[in-house]
């Protein structure tokens, strides 16, 4: 959070795009005007757009509406706004502005002021995403929740445009997803529960009641989920509880513990708070750039057998991942190497959900603001709106489940990436990690950490090559690290001794009189002494004790058993041994040490300590008694210093030693007979074992063979599959007919591309039911139509019109899959918009034929193929004295034989038929009332077999009349 002496308030980012004015109307309407918090709206703006934002959001709110300017301090209860052609940070709560840094349609304006706000304000940030395309916000959304402040979304089903709403949603990071008018009453108890309050934060969490509250928290959590987080940094897990408290509006922690029991799913959502890691790829580029520097240096030293091996620890969504895996791949470039299987990286993270995503390595569009164009092009394949890892890149990477703090780490690395996770992890635990990364690193292999991460005191293991982005290099040397680490390694291991070396610059004024009398009393009158354990390890040692201990060559150990000189190698593993069994001191005296041309007399005097909880323990303690032939300077009684008298010292103890060694030779005899039975007995099993084996193995190579011709036989089924679909694919974007396949349930399986033109699909829309896809059609799709399809087992076509005025024609058809059973429907969207418009112009054209028809003054009759009657204008019906449909598709010269009794008309169709020439013939009825009619057959066309073929003309003549 800023470092403010005044009271913080709640700033709420809220970012929209298109279609989003109806929800900052519908918001700011229900925003009281003294909430108390700031409000900073991001809107995706025309740089060159003079905008008008402020007068049109000033209508919807009584608070001031302000077009942010740059330096201003954001104030509470007023609205700022995003100026047209920037980019807006904060920082100490003043609004920045800066010059667009990427180009129009890969700027993110929303990402960029909700990451900026989550580092300013942490959990007193707000993240708010309204309807809008693309997926800006998403990865604000991320860091607003990785700083403990709240995100909300709007409701996709109320969104015009919910692009950016999914892609948020698809996070898992959202707190409340509602519709805009129900935000502002969820962000206010929210954000005025008492449990956020700073200045009673840190007081109500001490409290005892509480203390133990949060205990049993952590109990829940470890019995439900397996992992123990009492490693991890108090305040950070108590943050995180409070964030569960106020969204469930509890009292305090008690009633917490009683939801957990009651709702054991919440434990499951609070584990998830507790393992967010946030990552975005290249973050922090320059760090990355100077790790690029770095890695080639590695590469280069490799020989091309050798393979570099890399360990990203708390990988998360695996965007860290891919971007180390970006640079090695552009390092072997810069040393012309195609070699990538020379590149293994493990990438490990406690949460399994975000494995998930990390193997399936598909990103939303916004990447783009982090990942250069040369880069996308090159590792990512855009599928839609998203983009998807290509497989060279993919294929390098092991996604794997690891809780680092319990499993055993990778080993042999050239390369340890650890960003951002220690900074969770108490002190005492941060001790113990890092020795082990120093164990899993090569010699001069690169550890890369987090920005506010450092190593502490192990100065001793790495060396630091870029200290301002936390690049550590592994130092040369050897170091025991079982004096550091005991494995297997876990977290209940009691802290380590770290031993306080004084300052020497420290004046004795400051030193206690005490303390300088202890000191001098150490130093100059208490004999050399060593402290060890059973197999003589050196753990301290006081006092002057060069004369006795001696520094081996070879590999610097601290063992007494290798350090002590020649002469007391003997009597201090005897005095050990003896300490131990008799639970006791025992004194050796009148050692004797060469000295140069002298002999020193020494007493040692061991004694065994036992203390609860720890492994048994002696002091050591030298004596000096001074040089022989000298008198001694601790009354040290005065011996015969005759060769008999030294002879028989040196017989007693070596008849001491003598006894112990008969005595450990009978103990081992007897441990070696019972081990020998024991090793018998297990040689007869191992062999029994060796014979199972033998046949196991037998029939292990002969399924072997088996399971190696049934890899081929899948591998040929797949590359088969592959080029299936493949040609599917082509074959379905050449006929350009959208389909779409549906289950029983009308949830969609699969689409073609054309279908998006006709449903607002995007691809998290697989599996949802059809009816809940918004259509482009005038009027909306029914489902009633496909049930009737699966239920009928009929097909079924239905021409529909776009609201874009295209017509469709909808085959649907039941899904038959090879054993003839109905899985589904499948729908074909054809266009038809050509044929609708040339059906509607053949219908204009018959009215307006018959419209002409009718004004003619004749009897006209249009005639098919067959001489049948296909329309009649209003003059033959009124010859005739008939209706239309009487005369309608029948013979038109049957009719006129049966009505004139004649054969004359039917001989004139025939011949016009048979010569495509216009016949004309006079046709006198009537005896007592004579008529005549002129009758004229014209062909339609000579060369047509289309419909009508034959105009027939009907004309009475004027004298018959009268």
């Amino acid at each position: 959070m800023g470092k403010q002496k005044d009271k913080s308030f709640p700033v709420v980012g809220i970012g929209g795009s298109a279609g989003s004015f109806s929800s900052f109307e519908k918001f700011f309407t229900h925003m009281p005007a003294d909430s108390g918090m700031s409000f900073v709206i991001i809107m995706h703006l025309d740089p060159h757009y003079k905008s008008q934002l402020t007068e049109v959001m000033q209508r919807y709110t009584a608070m001031p509406v302000i077009e942010a300017t740059d330096g201003i301090a954001i104030e509470q209860n007023k609205v700022y706004l995003l100026p047209p052609n920037k980019d807006m940070g904060i920082h100490n709560r003043k609004l920045l502005l800066l010059a667009p840094s990427k180009p129009t349609g890969i700027r993110q304006p929303i990402d960029y002021f909700l990451q900026s706000l989550a580092e300013d304000q942490w959990n007193r940030s707000v993240a708010i995403i309204f309807s809008g395309m693309g997926s800006d916000g998403e990865t604000g959304i991320r860091m607003i929740k990785e700083k403990l402040g709240l995100t909300m979304v709007q409701d996709p089903e109320t969104a015009e445009y919910d692009s950016m709403p999914l892609a948020a949603v698809g996070t898992n990071l959202v707190d409340f997803v509602l519709s805009p008018e129900e935000m502002p009453q969820k962000l206010i108890r929210y954000m005025s529960h008492p449990v956020l309050a700073e200045e009673a934060s840190d007081q109500v969490k001490s409290s005892i009641e509480n203390a133990n509250a949060i205990q049993k928290i952590l109990m829940l959590l470890r019995s439900h989920t397996g992992n123990d987080f009492a490693s991890y940094k108090k305040n950070t897990i108590t943050r995180r509880i409070d964030r569960r408290i106020a969204y469930y509006q509890l009292p305090d922690y008690g009633h917490y513990v009683d939801y957990l029991q009651e709702n054991p799913q919440e434990i499951d959502t609070l584990f998830n708070e507790l393992l967010i890691g946030v990552t975005k790829f290249f973050r922090d580029s320059a760090a990355f750039d100077s790790l690029k520097n770095k890695l080639s240096h590695v590469i280069q030293a490799k020989t091309k057998k050798e393979s570099v091996r890399v360990w990203v620890a708390g990988c998360s969504t695996g965007e860290e991942a891919y971007s180390v895996a970006m640079l090695l791949i552009e390092c072997l470039d810069t040393y012309k190497s195609k070699d990538k299987s020379r590149i293994q990286i493990y990438a490990t993270d406690l949460d399994a959900d975000a494995l998930d995503i990390a193997r399936a390595g598909v990103y939303h569009s916004n990447i783009a603001a982090d990942v250069s164009p040369e880069r996308i092009e090159r590792f990512f394949v855009k599928k839609e709106e998203q983009y998807s890892v290509k497989k060279e890149l993919r294929e390098m990477i092991v996604f794997a489940q690891q809780n680092l703090i319990k499993d055993a780490p990778f080993i042999r690395l050239d390369l340890l990436c650890c960003r951002n996770m220690l900074i969770y992890f108490t002190t005492e635990l941060q001790r113990k990690i890092i020795p082990l990364f120093y164990y899993a690193l090569n010699t001069n292999g690169i550890m890369f950490m987090g920005p506010a991460e450092t190593i502490g005191g192990f100065t001793d293991m790495f060396a630091a090559i870029d200290p301002k982005w936390k690049l550590f290099e592994r130092k040369k040397g050897n170091i025991q690290m079982n004096k550091i680490i005991d494995f297997p390694f876990h977290v209940a291991k009691q802290p380590m001794n770290i031993t306080k070396i004084e300052d020497p610059r420290s004046t004795a004024s400051e030193k206690s009189v005490v303390a300088i009398f202890n000191k001098v009393l150490i130093d100059k009158f208490t004999p050399a002494s060593v402290l060890v354990n059973e197999k003589g390890d050196i753990l301290y040692s006081n006092g002057k004790s060069g004369k006795y201990l001696e520094l081996p060559s070879g590999e610097a150990v601290v063992n007494i058993h290798k350090m002590a000189r020649e002469e007391l190698k003997y009597v201090i593993g005897n005095s050990i041994h003896q300490a131990i069994a008799q639970e006791g001191t025992v004194i050796t005296e009148a050692v004797k040490l060469k000295e140069d041309k002298h002999v020193r007399m020494v007493s040692l005097k061991a004694s065994a300590l036992r203390e609860p909880g720890m492994e048994e323990l002696v002091l050591l303690v030298f004596e000096d008694q001074g040089l022989l032939g000298k008198k001694p300077r601790t009354g040290v009684i005065t011996k015969d210093n005759s060769n008999a008298k030294e002879l028989e010292k040196e017989l007693v103890y070596t008849k001491q030693r003598l006894n112990n060694t008969i005595e450990q030779m009978e103990t081992s005899l007897e441990e070696l007979k019972s081990t020998n039975e024991e090793l018998q007995s297990t040689n007869e099993e191992l062999q029994s074992t060796n014979e199972e084996s033998l046949t196991t193995k037998e029939e292990m190579q002969s399924l072997n063979e088996e399971l190696m011709t049934i890899n081929m036989q899948y591998q040929a089924k797949a590359e088969e599959l592959t080029r299936l679909n493949n040609d599917m694919k082509n074959l379905l974007d050449a006929t350009e007919i959208g389909t779409m396949f549906l289950d029983n349930n009308l949830d969609i399986l699969r689409y073609t591309p054309q279908v998006r033109k006709l449903f607002n699909l995007i691809p998290t829309d697989v599996g949802r039911p059809i009816v809940h896809v918004v259509s482009n059609f005038e009027t909306p799709f029914d489902e009633n139509d496909i049930k009737e399809v699966i239920d009928k087992l009929t097909i079924k076509e239905i021409d529909v019109k776009t609201k874009h005025n295209e017509w469709y024609r909808i085959r649907i058809m039941p899904y038959r899959t090879l054993d003839n059973f109905i899985s589904g429907a499948v729908l074909t969207f054809t266009l038809v918009t050509d044929y609708k418009q040339m059906q509607s112009r053949l219908q204009v054209l018959q009215d307006y034929s018959a419209s002409l028809m009718n004004t003619i003054g004749e009897a006209v009759i249009q005639l098919d193929i067959e001489l049948s009657v296909l329309a009649v204008n209003t003059r033959f019906l009124e010859i005739f004295q008939i209706a239309e449909k009487d005369v309608f598709g029948k013979s038109l010269g049957g009719f006129l034989k049966e009505r004139w009794k004649t054969e004359i008309p039917d001989q004139l169709l025939n011949k016009c038929l048979r010569t495509r020439v216009t016949q004309s013939a006079l046709i006198n009825i009537g005896e007592k009332e004579p008529r005549t009619f002129e009758l004229t057959a014209k062909p339609f066309a000579e060369e047509t077999n289309t419909t009508p073929l034959i105009v027939v003309m009907i004309n009475e003549q004027k004298e018959s009349r009268k």
